[in-house]
């Protein structure tokens, strides 16, 4: 269950490119449009004050609905500053645009999961390591825009033994009986056992919910001597799909432990 309260806000480049384009653009539509109003008014006002001659006026008041591109372009010759600015919000679409097109990149590194198909299955997890394993959970969630529930038993960083499955937008539940997993742990020598879940959100803002902390607290009792290996985390988005984990306890914390950055990325050498 998603709850937005208690939220924490993590910036990567685009977030923090984003929010200055945000600006720019709420700047440059106020010095545009309030004028375009405003002549709009006064151009419909004197159109129906005149009604016998409305037909003559009404393809002025269309055209004055292009006054926003003449007012930028006059405000670039006569203000250096405005140019400036304009400028810089050109630059920064054309680096927001580049940055999605390297995250869906990322994404399309990994097929669609077929209809019916094991969620498991179709993203490979079983043999990764750890953080390949959670790349892969990230597409796969943000893919299916509901709740999924994936446990993952680890040894030496290596995934040995995976359980998954889809609920709700809102709800999810582990496809297996938890009472099973000390079992597994012991047999398979885990180090840990990860829970991932997540939230399907794309507003880079979320948390925990009391149940998530109380679900956490039930695996660890449930698992007795095991409990300590257990690990659980939110999978969570920004707007252009970039992920975040965050880790949760028992005990009401939660904390951020990744955040994917893809202007942070090495860049893969072209072919040739």
């Amino acid at each position: 269950m998603s709850f937005n309260v208690g939220l924490k806000i993590t910036m990567s480049q685009y977030d923090t490119l984003k929010k200055r384009l945000n600006k720019l653009q709420r700047f440059n539509l106020i010095v545009t449009l309030i004028p375009t109003i405003i002549l709009v008014a006064i151009g419909a006002k004197i159109a129906w004050g005149n009604y016998p001659y409305f037909i003559i006026f009404l393809p002025c008041l269309v055209a004055l609905l292009t006054l926003p591109l003449g007012l930028q372009f006059a405000f670039k010759q006569i203000f250096p500053r405005y140019r400036t600015l304009l400028d810089e919000l050109h630059k920064i679409q054309l680096e927001v645009s580049s940055l999605r097109c390297s995250v869906d990149a990322v994404y399309d590194k990994y097929r669609f999961r077929n209809k019916g198909e094991q969620f498991k299955r179709a993203y490979e997890l079983v043999g990764k390591r750890a953080k390949d394993c959670e790349e892969r959970l990230a597409v796969g969630m943000s893919r299916e825009q509901k709740e999924v529930f994936v446990t993952c038993f680890i040894k030496a960083e290596e995934v040995v033994r995976v359980t998954a499955s889809i609920g709700s937008v809102f709800r999810c539940s582990a496809s297996d009986d938890p009472r099973r997993w000390q079992q597994h742990a012991e047999r398979l020598g885990c180090d840990e056992i990860r829970q991932y879940h997540n939230h399907p959100v794309n507003n880079n803002r979320t948390c925990p919910s009391p149940v998530d902390h109380k679900t956490s607290l039930s695996l660890k009792q449930i698992l007795g001597n095991h409990g300590n290996k257990l690990r659980s985390f939110i999978i969570y988005w920004n707007e252009i799909r970039e992920w975040r984990i965050m880790e949760y306890d028992e005990k009401g914390k939660h904390w951020l432990i990744y955040e994917f950055d893809i202007a942070a990325q090495p860049v893969t050498p072209a072919a040739g």
